[in-house]
């Protein structure tokens, strides 16, 4: 997927335990613990969005764990696509 037509979602956006300052995007009652790209995608498959999973992919801010990111297409707002990815991500981890 071209990145200039992708967001890139990152696991540490939705991470509750880092800071904002650490990469966190989104409030405390949207993140989950140790989230994963495959949880990310999970998210991103339910809502319909055409994504690619690059797992050998670094956070710039954590350069040193390569935990992966997704690309999701540009369909909406990052705002509103962090806001809905992090809304799945909460509803799996309580089921």
């Amino acid at each position: 997927m071209d990145e200039e037509k992708a967001w890139a979602l990152w696991p540490e956006y939705f991470d509750i335990s880092l800071t904002r300052a650490q990469g966190r995007k989104v409030r405390k009652e949207l993140a989950v613990p140790s989230p994963t790209t495959e949880m990310i995608s999970k998210a991103c498959q339910s809502l319909g969005l055409e994504h690619t999973v690059e797992a050998d992919k670094a956070y710039p801010g954590r350069w040193y764990e390569r935990k992966g990111r997704v690309m999701v297409e540009k369909n909406m707002p990052k705002t509103l696509l962090l806001l809905k990815v992090g809304e799945r991500l909460v509803r799996y981890q309580r089921s």
